[in-house]
């Protein structure tokens, strides 16, 4: 049986309050263009989040986690904390693109400018000619929608976006310089955050008031390695002792690079994670082909499968994930078939190329995992797993998520006794009425019939004792889940401060 020792100091930190997301809130840290770096701010839509945001990583799992909430079921969207990196490393431009069906004599044109955020340019020829007389339409999200007509500039030179321009010239014979139908594809990708960055962006998470805007674990968007999540744990752990935080981080694994075959991708994933453990760490392994709105908003699933190809994109499951953690209480496992059917994600990738000749391996070694089940519709987490050790209580999500209320829950209900007469004849109650107080509480919001979320629980409070000036209050905290053999227990520390 596990058993874990922190020592917490007692702060009141508005804990009083009234919070309708109790248990569902969670972090987000990734890429974007706008708002202030380090700052953890409240989203509650997509639209608020684009309209802080503007653009990038983050903004974009925004839009998947509020598409993930099926309203008609009476689920509620949770708002998401998030947190921006400063964008410390350099933007670049990926060389020109022509369209595979371009017949214009066009050379590719001289690129400047310094990029101040990400875009996908396409350029799309409307009348032919040379410059001064060929005319063409811009669009900066990939071709999705183009804006008016445009004469091409005598000079060559067009803006295309955040800061970056192209300058084209002239060909011989000059009016097929250009022709009707030609494009030009433009990725321009914008300063970005280096690994020192997104951790100190993590790192900000500590200055949030967990007693007016909760959080319970946070998801690091981006591709990771183990030494990132070596430094997560470090920064678990500071949270846990020094600022009352009990969450759990959700990370994404790193991507196939292009030069791997998929054979190698797994061998390579199992050898990075197989030696990672921290029973406070989610690492999810898997990506699914995104549908931008959603399935169902896209004609359902036949429709979405057809334009699948089209229109979807490859994205870690952890988005997913936590949406569909966010939209249960703490002991729903985000596998639950029946609840959790993804309503973003259309299938699988390598899923016929070797994934489900690794899902075993990779569940076993702790990863969070993608499934799709044989004659029944839909995308699926497999388990979701944390990356503990083979002793560790705590092996899945919902077990850590049920600890942590009912600590968060006993050190809430002890802070109006701090200071308090603990002498039990005193005729304050002692020890024996504040146990009583906590027992009764413990139960009422997580044993409620029709919604338990656990099936028993036990506290011990111990004397308090001395430590070098400050009186600690020694506490065993034990819980009981139906159908499971063992207990829960764990032994934890509070300071009278």
């Amino acid at each position: 049986m596990a058993v874990s020792s922190v020592s917490t100091t007692h702060v009141s930190g508005g804990l009083g309050n009234s919070f309708p997301y109790e248990d569902k809130v969670h972090a987000k840290i990734g890429e974007a263009e706008g708002y202030d770096a380090n700052t953890p701010i409240l989203i509650s839509s997509y639209q608020q989040g684009k309209d802080v945001f503007i653009k990038g990583e983050l903004v974009d799992a925004l839009k998947q986690h509020f598409e993930e909430f099926d309203e008609e079921l009476g689920e509620v969207p949770v708002p998401v904390l998030c947190v921006r990196p400063e964008n410390d490393q350099v933007g670049s431009v990926d060389p020109m693109i022509p369209g595979s069906a371009n017949t214009g004599l066009a050379d590719p044109p001289t690129i400047s400018g310094t990029p101040v955020g990400n875009r996908s340019v396409v350029i799309r020829v409307s009348k032919a000619g040379a410059l001064g007389t060929a005319e063409y339409r811009k669009s900066e999200d990939g071709g999705d929608t183009f804006g008016p007509l445009l004469v091409t500039p005598v000079s060559g030179v067009i803006a295309l976006a955040v800061g970056v321009t192209a300058t084209f010239h002239n060909d011989t014979p000059l009016a097929d310089t250009f022709h009707v139908g030609d494009t030009f594809t433009f990725n321009i990708k914008g300063p970005g955050p280096s690994e020192q960055s997104r951790l100190l962006a993590i790192q900000a998470l500590k200055t949030v008031d967990q007693g007016s805007t909760p959080f319970y674990w946070f998801h690091h968007l981006g591709d990771v390695r183990r030494s990132f999540a070596f430094s997560v744990s470090v920064l678990l752990e500071e949270m846990r002792t020094e600022n009352l935080f009990r969450i759990f981080a959700v990370l994404e694994i790193e991507r196939k690079l292009p030069s791997e075959s998929v054979e190698s991708y797994f061998l390579r994933i199992g050898d990075e994670w197989d030696s990672f453990e921290n029973e406070r760490v989610c690492v999810v392994g898997a990506e699914g082909r995104y549908i931008p709105g959603g399935i169902n908003s896209n004609g359902g699933w036949n429709a979405s499968l057809e334009l699948a190809g089209a229109i979807g994109e490859w994205r870690n499951a952890a988005t997913f994930l936590c949406a569909r953690l966010a939209a249960h209480r703490v002991n729903v496992s985000a596998a639950w078939v029946a609840k959790n059917k993804s309503r973003t994600f259309i299938g699988i990738r390598y899923w016929n190329e070797g994934y489900k000749g690794y899902r075993t391996a990779f569940d076993d070694m702790g990863l969070t995992i993608l499934q799709i089940y044989p004659d029944y519709q839909g995308v699926f987490i497999a388990s979701d797993n944390l990356m503990a050790g083979a002793t560790s209580d705590f092996q899945y999500i919902p077990e850590l998520r049920r600890a942590n209320k009912m600590h968060r829950v006993v050190y809430r209900e002890s802070l109006p006794f701090l200071k308090s007469d603990t002498e039990t004849n005193s005729g304050s109650g002692g020890l024996d009425y504040l146990k009583a107080v906590i027992d009764a509480k413990v139960s009422s919001e997580m044993e409620r019939a029709g919604e338990a979320e656990i099936s028993g629980h036990e506290i011990k409070l111990q004397p308090i004792k001395t430590v070098n000036g400050r009186k600690i209050l020694p506490a065993t905290l034990k819980m009981f889940i139906k159908d499971r053999i063992d207990a829960i227990q764990w032994s934890t520390e509070f300071a009278l401060a």
